[in-house]
């Protein structure tokens, strides 16, 4: 029985040690390619001082560390393109300027408009904002305390300055656990409405907290969105998925520091590591679970690692942690 017990558990710790290394190797391959190009990810902005500890500090930036942050990227040479940009690079279309960088917003939330839409202007700079069309959904009511949907005529004027306005479902709920036709009904009528509101065509997804498996991504084919992003983190070059593109969620606690280490291809690499083993846990618990078990970590001392990305020893610990119970396991057996 222990004989047994020790051959099922080095095998497992070896596959686990060997799939770690080759999925190690083609990260490495992925981040530290010369057409990379990181998205960002943006929801709330807020004044210091105007916001309590209850919130989800990784759903918030400030206002004063979002103008940095830009001044950041203008000043180092960084050009802000397009999702149209991205995906015209990726057929051929279009050359990328030098350095370039996708800068994105989930929701819809009024501060959008209001803190971030300026600066943007002040920079000349593209960024694309995916929009919850309903504005009595439960996460508008959730931060309904500190923050606003945008109106359509603010959705109308940052379309016609040239902000894409792309969608984040109807209602903001989990994809993954809604019948096909209500995930049917949620893309294409968020398209439809959002198309109607701006006069521009809507070809891109965000999905809610990442909520995303092979039927949302079927069904976003269908609906006719050309590129989604779910819950990956990493950057994306020519040879990305279009339907599961990468981002890297800039919190509220970021440093100017944490802002540019967070663009090298090492930290990227990192957060590519980290979000697969997150993204399982996410298909194990579902999204409802998960964002439980995330919101209570954010209220621990964790927390700080958690929102800045720094937990850069987790998968090789993990890996360690196997290698060790292989050894264990392997002096087991040769005792039998």
């Amino acid at each position: 029985m222990l004989f047994s017990l020790a051959l099922a558990v080095t095998v497992l710790s070896a596959g686990v040690v060997v799939f770690a290394g080759l999925y190690t190797i083609h990260s490495v391959l992925q981040e530290y390619r010369r057409d990379r190009v990181p998205a960002l990810l943006y929801h709330h902005f807020i004044p210091k001082g105007k916001i309590d500890g209850n919130y989800d500090p990784v759903c918030f930036c400030y206002d004063t560390a979002f103008a940095e942050q830009m001044n950041y990227l203008y000043e180092k040479g960084y050009s802000t393109i397009s999702l149209d940009d991205f995906l015209a690079f990726k057929e051929g279309k279009q050359a990328l300027p030098s350095k370039p960088i996708i800068v994105t917003f989930d929701d819809g939330f009024m501060s959008n408009y209001l803190y971030a839409f300026p600066i943007l202007k002040n920079y000349g700079m593209k960024a694309t904002v995916f929009v919850t069309v309903d504005q009595d959904s439960e996460n508008f009511k959730k931060y309904g305390a500190i923050d606003f949907p945008l109106t359509p005529e603010q959705l109308r004027e940052m379309s016609d300055y040239g902000i894409s306005i792309e969608s984040h479902t109807m209602t903001h709920r989990y994809l993954t656990e809604l019948e096909p036709k209500v995930v049917r009904w949620e893309l294409q009528e968020s398209k439809r409405s959002l198309e109607n509101m701006v006069k521009r065509p809507v070809k891109f997804l965000a999905t809610p907290s990442g909520a995303y498996n092979k039927t949302v991504r079927q069904l976003a084919k269908e609906a006719g969105y050309k590129a989604v992003f779910g819950a990956l983190k990493g950057s994306n070059n020519i040879s990305s998925d279009r339907y599961a593109l990468r981002r890297v969620v800039i919190a509220r606690d970021f440093s100017i520091e944490d802002f540019e280490q967070i663009l090298k291809p090492s930290a990227l690499l990192q957060l590519r590591l980290t979000s697969f083993l997150q993204n399982l846990l996410l298909s194990i618990l579902g999204p409802g679970r998960f964002d439980a078990f995330r919101d209570t970590l954010y209220q621990t001392r964790f927390a700080r690692f958690l929102i800045r990305g720094q937990l850069r020893y987790l998968v090789g610990g993990m890996v360690a942690l196997a290698l060790a119970v292989m050894v264990v396991s392997i002096s087991i057996l040769f005792r039998y």
